[in-house]
């Protein structure tokens, strides 16, 4: 072990960073959960609208969620060997490449807005707000992005509670735009459904400019750095972010095929898996707090020159994650019409709801593996293997199966199990990898 993480603080425990993770990430879901349910309001269109913009809108954050996996990796080890300035220096670098990357992406997406719609075969009204809600998030994207780089890197450092706070307030903030920009509330215009888009930037243009104020003040774990060295710094992301970056954005235009071929099943089909992966993604949002504090101190132990306590805790984090998504199936399965009838009035809706949510319980288990081991192994710096498993569960299951599946009309039910089957794919081949130990051996 090196003098410089003798004298480092002991990384925190998965517990102490899992819970504030938790709730902020329940607090961020939820606005697409209020987004979704507020414009059932409006019909199955309007919310066939908001599905297929939401999905949009994590296409764009793919890239996003892939270089902030790099920054966390870089914090982590630095904050082992104690490091703060370098911590630093790897935040700047990713808050000025993820505003670069989201401004380009944000402006192509704004021009391929109608092409985009088009592939799920919305048509008239549907198909326009459509377009002007991906719009919407396409102008919005460097807040949003900003937002994640920051939040990322705190928490990398050790520091939840700051991300709990601002997540309060982008939550909070968000689900109350959303209404009042929908609804005309408080003297704002009433846009209708278009304001759900609009108003769900309140609270992250809040919590952004908060964030960035302590940060410059030095009132936060990670400090401003007095030396940028962008140069070095925005190279080092590129090389552990990049495949992250390549994983998540393939993932991502998957889920976005696979909604194609959902929405080939009808309006009432895509309304429901709106809905349903609303549910689901509140769920993830939980297990991704113990799997994200995992790979933290897997980050952290790894700096310290410690891999075994850095698989010791990987273990760890994913029977945490697997206990949580265990209890959830178990929900899903008891109150999972309950849940459909309590956000939807339309009896095939509901129904369709109810069995994506039975078929998903069955995967949670999976769910909470490739989450857990697969966030461990990129916490420690290595994004290349979870890269090359997710390409060829990417092309199996959701670019070949979906269209197989639609050309000979089979039931909508064997839809809904490739998620089952995709997450299946990748808990074997990452539980086999962290198994081997062959991640601890990679250098930054």
């Amino acid at each position: 072990m090196t003098a410089s993480a003798q004298k480092a603080s002991t990384p925190p425990s998965i517990w102490s960073l899992a819970w504030p993770t938790t709730i902020a990430n329940l607090l961020l879901a939820s606005v697409g959960m209020v987004q979704i349910v507020l414009a059932a309001d409006f019909g199955s269109e309007a919310a066939s609208a908001v599905a297929v913009s939401q999905r949009v809108f994590f296409v764009l954050q793919a890239a996003l969620f892939g270089l902030a996996t790099g920054v966390s990796a870089l914090v982590a080890r630095n904050i082992g060997a104690n490091d703060h300035l370098k911590a630093g220096q790897a935040t700047q670098s990713a808050m000025l490449l993820g505003f670069m990357v989201s401004m380009f992406m944000g402006v192509v997406c704004y021009l391929f807005a109608p092409f985009i719609t088009d592939w799920f075969g919305l048509e008239g009204d549907t198909r326009q707000l459509a377009i002007s809600l991906i719009r919407w998030v396409c102008i919005f994207n460097p807040i949003y992005s900003l937002n994640i780089v920051l939040t990322t890197t705190m928490r990398a450092s050790g520091d939840a509670m700051n991300p709990l706070l601002l997540a309060v307030i982008s939550g909070v903030g968000n689900g109350l735009g959303c209404y009042a920009f929908s609804h005309g509330s408080f003297g704002l215009p009433n846009m209708g459904a278009e304001g759900l888009a609009v108003g769900g930037i309140v609270g992250s243009v809040l919590s952004l400019l908060m964030y960035a104020t302590l940060w410059r003040l030095g009132k936060l774990k990670v400090p401003y750095p007095s030396l940028s060295n962008l140069r070095v710094k925005t190279n080092k992301l590129i090389r552990i972010g990049l495949p992250s970056a390549i994983e998540q954005s393939l993932m991502q235009v998957g889920f976005l095929v696979y909604m194609v071929a959902i929405a080939s099943y009808g309006n009432d089909v895509l309304a429901a898996y709106g809905l349903g992966i609303n549910f689901l993604t509140l769920i993830i949002f939980v297990s991704l707090g113990f799997a994200s504090s995992s790979a933290v101190i897997v980050g952290q132990y790894m700096g310290r020159g410690e891999p075994q306590l850095a698989k010791t805790f990987g273990w760890r984090g994913w029977r945490m994650c697997l206990t949580f998504m265990v209890i959830a199936a178990i929900g899903f399965e008891l109150f999972g019409g309950h849940l459909a009838r309590a956000v939807t009035d339309e009896v095939q809706v509901q129904h369709y709801m109810e069995l994506f949510l039975t078929i998903v319980a069955l995967a949670m288990p999976l769910i909470a593996t490739d989450f857990a081991l697969g966030g461990a192994i990129r916490g420690a710096g290595e994004t290349m293997y979870p890269l090359k498993i997710s390409i060829v569960s990417l092309i199996l299951v959701r670019f070949i199966l979906p269209f197989v599946f639609v050309e000979f009309s089979l039931a909508v039910k064997w839809m809904f199990c490739l998620t089952a089957l995709d997450f299946g794919i990748k808990a074997i081949f990452m539980t086999l990898y962290f198994r081997s130990g062959k991640w601890q051996q990679k250098e930054l």
